[in-house]
């Protein structure tokens, strides 16, 4: 898969972050699995291990779980971006929460096995571990705070302006389940806006 197309993208991304060599370019390209999902189709479910970390090319996912039985969506995940249950990635736990394709995705897939054999053997791939998960927690640690510090409307303006192509490709129902809000409310806000 070394010189595939599919890997333009994360290459890319990889770059601005890190500069690794041919032979840790290569080790990399080696753990690299190319897969598609169908729009509504599963990537993760709840009650399963989470042994991956997907990087999307194309498409958009949903992560969501049940709170109180229902359902909530927890985050968007769309193309340049990294998809997992990081909690049980990295604790080996069941997963609370659903994996679920909106649109039809391709990705790539990385194995907990193959990322920690990379952990391992180079220390730059170590490195990009390192700073990938500091940048999750960072805008996971905004989004959280961002919620409690604005209203219902800066809310969904960030989210539109942050995200144009989920607004697009995303039913609005998703959308109001992910800012707390019922789909009446949404569409109230996306009325005045």
């Amino acid at each position: 898969m070394k010189d595939s197309p599919q890997l333009h993208k994360i290459e890319a991304f990889i770059r601005t972050i890190v500069q690794p060599n041919e032979e840790e370019w290569e080790a990399f390209t080696e753990i690299v699995r190319f897969k598609e999902l169908r729009k509504k189709d599963m990537l993760l479910e709840e009650g399963k291990i989470c042994n991956f970390i997907a990087f999307l090319n194309t498409g958009v996912i949903r992560e969501y779980a049940f709170q109180n039985g229902r359902e909530a969506t927890v985050d968007f995940v769309s193309e340049g971006q990294f998809a997992s249950d990081y909690q049980s990635f990295i604790l080996r736990s069941p997963s609370k929460q659903y994996l679920e394709a909106l649109t039809d995705v391709e990705l790539l897939i990385l194995s907990r096995e193959g990322i920690n054999g990379l952990y391992d053997k180079y220390k730059v791939w170590e490195r990009f571990g390192r700073l990938i998960i500091e940048k999750i927690f960072c805008v996971n640690e905004a989004k959280r705070k961002k919620l409690i510090a604005t209203t219902h409307e800066e809310q969904y303006r960030d989210f539109a302006s942050a995200y144009p192509q989920i607004v697009q490709q995303v039913p609005q129902y998703y959308i109001a389940s992910y800012l707390g809000l019922t789909p009446e409310h949404l569409s109230r806000i996306r009325k005045k806006g």
